[in-house]
C-alpha cells in the first residue's frame, strides 16, 4: 500500500515537472518572436515606367463607399477606354498598397499589351485613379457563370400515379374496372418493392377486391379486372372508385400504405361502346372507412346494418393445392355483442369446423381472449379431399363464443365460408380459389342465425 502510494506520488511530481518546464519554452519562444519581429520601415521606390496616374490615399478609398459596382475596361494608359479591350474578367479585388501608383507594380508588363481590363469594387462616383485594375495577358477571358451540375441535370421528383381503365356495359348493368399498372413507386430499403392495389367501390363495396402482388418492381404492372353489377347508370353515378396501393415490407406482417386516388364515377363519360383509360396521382392522405361489408343489394345491406351489433371477424384465407390444404387464418374480431349486463370484460374464442358434403371432417378451436376486441392471430391448416376444389361440397363455419367466469360458455354469432355461404362468404371462397397461393383477407360481419349448409 505504501508503494503505490510513493509511485502515485512521484509520478504527480514527473507530471507536474514537465508541465512548469512546457510553460518556461512557451513563454522563451514567445519573447524570442517578439525580439525577432521585423519593423516596419518605409521604403521609397522609384518610379518604374513614366506613368500619368496619380497616388490613391487610403483615405480616398474607404470615404467612396455607396453607389453601384462599375465595370470599364481602358487601355494600356489605364486612362480612356480602349476600342478593343476584353470582356469583364472574373478576377476582382481591392488593393492592398495604395499608397504605391499602379504604374509600378505592373512594371514587370509591357505597355502596349492589348489584354487590359478594369473592374471596380468601389462604390459611389469614382474617377479614374480610384479603379482598380487588373491586368489580363494574351487573349481575353470571358466571364461565364455555370450552374452545378448536380442542379442543373436534378429532374422534378416524380410522384406514383396509377394507371386504370373503366368500362361499362349495359346490356348486362355491370362495371369493368381495370388496374394496369402503378408507376414510379418510392424506393425502400431495398432497390424494388412488392406492391398490390386494393379496389373498393364505395359505398357499397367497403370490402376492397384485391389484385395480386406484384414483385420486385417500382412500376408493377397487374391487368387485372374487376367486376361490379348489377346496377343502373343513374345508380353508378352515385359511387366513388378507392384505389389503395400498398407494398410489403421487409421483415414485417403489415403493409405499408403508399397513397390512394379517389375516383368519382360522375366525373367519367361513359361510352357503352368504348372503354376509357385514366392516369391519377397518388394521394398520401388516407380515407378511413367503416369496417361493416355492404352487401350488393338493398335487403342484404338493411339485415347487416341490423347484425353490426355483434361485431364484425377478420379472417385470412389461402388455397394451397400443391399440399391440397386450406391455411385458415383467425387475426381478430371488432366491436362484439354484449349478451348480458353483468360487468367487466368477457372472453372470446373461435371454433371453427370443416365441412364436407354436410359433414363435420374437422374442428379447431382458438384460445380465449379477453375483451370485445380480440386478436387471434391464430392459424391453422384443414386438408382437402383430392380434385377440383369448386367441384366438391365443402365449407367453413367459424363460430364465436362468448365465455365468463362461472358461466356456461354462449354463442355470439356465426360466420359462413363456402360456395353456398351468403353473399360476403361466397366472395371469399372465390377469391381464395382463384388466387391459388396469394392469401385472401377479409371482414365478414357476424350473423346471429343459424346457416343452413345444404345448397
Amino acid at each position: 500500500m505504501l508503494l503505490g502510494v510513493g509511485l502515485a506520488l512521484l509520478c504527480f511530481c514527473l507530471l507536474l515537472g514537465c508541465a512548469v518546464c512546457w510553460r518556461r519554452n512557451e513563454r522563451r519562444n514567445q519573447s524570442n518572436r517578439k525580439e525577432q519581429a521585423p519593423t516596419n520601415t518605409l521604403v521609397e521606390l522609384g518610379p518604374a515606367l513614366p506613368s500619368q496616374t496619380t497616388t490613391v490615399p487610403i483615405q480616398q478609398q474607404y470615404v467612396e463607399l455607396e453607389g453601384e459596382v462599375l465595370e470599364c475596361a481602358g487601355n494600356d494608359s489605364l486612362g480612356s477606354p480602349g476600342a478593343g479591350s476584353p470582356p469583364r474578367s472574373m478576377l476582382h479585388g481591392r488593393a492592398s498598397l495604395p499608397s504605391i501608383p499602379f504604374s509600378q507594380k505592373l512594371g514587370l508588363f509591357s505597355k502596349t499589351e492589348p489584354g487590359w481590363e478594369r473592374r471596380s469594387t468601389i462604390f459611389g462616383e469614382t474617377d479614374k485613379s480610384s479603379l482598380l485594375t487588373c491586368p489580363v495577358l494574351g487573349a481575353s477571358v470571358r466571364q461565364s457563370s455555370t450552374m452545378p451540375g448536380s442542379i442543373s441535370s436534378a429532374s422534378p421528383k416524380q410522384w406514383p400515379q396509377l394507371h386504370f381503365i373503366l368500362f361499362y356495359s349495359q346490356p348486362e348493368a355491370t362495371l369493368t374496372v381495370t388496374v394496369i399498372s402503378v408507376s414510379h413507386l418510392p424506393k425502400g430499403f431495398r432497390s424494388s418493392r412488392d406492391s398490390y392495389v386494393k379496389v373498393y367501390l364505395l359505398p357499397k363495396f367497403i370490402e376492397p377486391q384485391r389484385t395480386a402482388v406484384r414483385r420486385k418492381s417500382l412500376n408493377p404492372e397487374f391487368r387485372e379486372q374487376f367486376q361490379f353489377g348489377r346496377y343502373h347508370l343513374e345508380e353508378l353515378r352515385g359511387f366513388t372508385l378507392r384505389f389503395a396501393v400498398y407494398v410489403k415490407e421487409f421483415r414485417s406482417f403489415r403493409d405499408s400504405f403508399i397513397g390512394e386516388v379517389m375516383f368519382p364515377c360522375a366525373h367519367v363519360t361513359w361510352n357503352p361502346e368504348a372503354a376509357s383509360s385514366y392516369t391519377r396521382e397518388l394521394s398520401t392522405t388516407k380515407t378511413k372507412l367503416k369496417k361493416c361489408l355492404s352487401a350488393q343489394d338493398m335487403s342484404y345491406g338493411a339485415a347487416c346494418s341490423q347484425s353490426s351489433s355483434l361485431g364484425q371477424l377478420f379472417i385470412v384465407l389461402q388455397y394451397q393445392a400443391l399440399a391440397n390444404r386450406i391455411k385458415v387464418l383467425v387475426r381478430k374480431a371488432e366491436n362484439l355483442g354484449r349478451l348480458t349486463r353483468m360487468p367487466g370484460a368477457p372472453d372470446h374464442y373461435v371454433v371453427i369446423q370443416f365441412y364436407c358434403d354436410g359433414r363435420v371432417m374437422d374442428t379447431k378451436e382458438t384460445k380465449s381472449i379477453a375483451g370485445y376486441n380480440p386478436v387471434w392471430n391464430t392459424p391453422f391448416l384443414f386438408n382437402v379431399p383430392a380434385g377440383d376444389i369448386q367441384e366438391q361440397q365443402l365449407c367453413l363455419e367459424f363460430t364465436v363464443m362468448q365465455a365468463r367466469l362461472y358461466t356456461r360458455s354462449c354463442t355470439l354469432g356465426r360466420v359462413l365460408i363456402g360456395p353456398h355461404a351468403p353473399e360476403a362468404g361466397l366472395l371469399h371462397w372465390k377469391e381464395m380459389c382463384c388466387r391459388g397461393h396469394v392469401e385472401s383477407a377479409r371482414w365478414h360481419v357476424i350473423q346471429p342465425n343459424v346457416f343452413s349448409l345444404s345448397p
